[in-house]
């Protein structure tokens, strides 16, 4: 493969690691069972979901989870729950100041978001559980490649976020927020990094993924029924060993999740059932998330989860449940 191949988060199921993944998927639902009423049991917890936000930083950057802005995934187009398909809705629009970026250089992701009026909005609720105002993120048109990055406003109005882009071609930007008096809103807006583009193809499912330098695998379990609520599974292990040394992360819990539909990029809200544990809670080796997705189609999801103090970053691929 040529530069693709460096890309950070872009196929990172290798082949070489298929044999450390070998019969992880047959016990994992299993052990999730046994581990998730005792993994549950850390605390008093309270209910929302984002990996690293390498911010003009490498792969493997570490950032607090105070620096990882994501206010839970917003509702961008309310019929369908759909996020970061439409650039304006409710007389509110994401404009991006600039759209061409350079590969894997440090830069700036810049935009605003402004009101029927035109002037940029400055103020935003605070969601209840504690994560910050702006959820953004990118996405590669190839869905790859996500990353949740830091943005801040300055005095001008403008949300600043710094990343490098691992890969070349057209990104999806996507903002979530709530401004004060509005609703809850997620919009996108494409931005570019030019040169030579090959894109990634998936397997039309996949739900083995090596995460945290291949040093700890997880497995999804679940079915994606569209036009309902889905639970599903994510169960953690190291060479065949129970993780059960999982942190909390932003709103108290132990792993959150996006949902991307492939073709229009609409990502949808995936809620951990448990979250308010306390920062020394421990739990592992099973995180449990609900999700809902409107229609038959096929889905990238994309886990982050802190482990033995690193945050790790994992994909999958599901389809819709057949016959849903």
């Amino acid at each position: 493969m040529d530069d693709a191949t460096e890309e950070v988060g872009m196929g990172r199921i290798a082949g070489s690691a298929a044999a450390r993944l070998a019969g992880f998927g047959a016990a994992s639902v299993l052990v999730f069972t046994a581990a998730w009423t005792a993994g549950g049991a850390v605390g008093t917890l309270s209910a929302t979901p984002a990996a690293d936000a390498r911010a003009g930083g490498d792969a493997g950057d570490e950032r607090g989870d105070d620096g990882v802005l994501a206010a839970g995934l917003a509702t961008g187009d309310a019929t369908t729950g759909a996020g970061g398909v439409l650039t304006t809705a409710a007389g509110y629009t994401l404009t991006p100041v600039g759209t061409v970026h350079p590969w894997r250089e440090p830069t700036e992701v810049a935009f605003t978001v402004t009101g029927s009026d035109g002037a940029p909005v400055t103020r935003f609720d605070t969601p209840s559980d504690g994560s910050g105002v702006m959820d953004v993120a990118v996405l590669r048109r190839d869905v790859a490649g996500y990353m949740r990055l830091r943005a801040t406003q300055g005095p001008d109005g403008v949300w600043r976020a710094p990343v490098r882009f691992p890969g070349q071609g057209v990104w999806r930007l996507y903002a979530g927020f709530t401004p004060t008096g509005g609703p809850h809103l997620d919009l996108g807006a494409d931005l570019h990094v030019p040169g030579t583009y090959g894109a990634f193809t998936f397997p039309a499912e996949n739900r083995a993924g090596l995460c945290g330098g291949s040093d700890q695998q997880v497995r999804l379990d679940g079915a994606l029924v569209p036009g309902g609520e889905s639970r599903l599974f994510a169960t953690v292990g190291r060479d065949g060993t129970p993780v059960t040394d999982l942190e909390p992360v932003e709103g108290g819990a132990f792993g959150r999740m996006t949902a991307v539909r492939q073709g229009d990029l609409a990502r949808f809200p995936v809620r951990p059932e448990i979250t308010g544990a306390a920062a020394a809670d421990r739990s592992g080796p099973g995180v449990a998330f609900a999700v809902s997705v409107p229609a038959p189609g096929s889905y990238r999801l994309f886990l982050d989860y802190r482990s033995g103090g690193v945050l790790r970053s994992c994909e999958f691929t599901l389809p819709t449940a057949p016959g849903s």
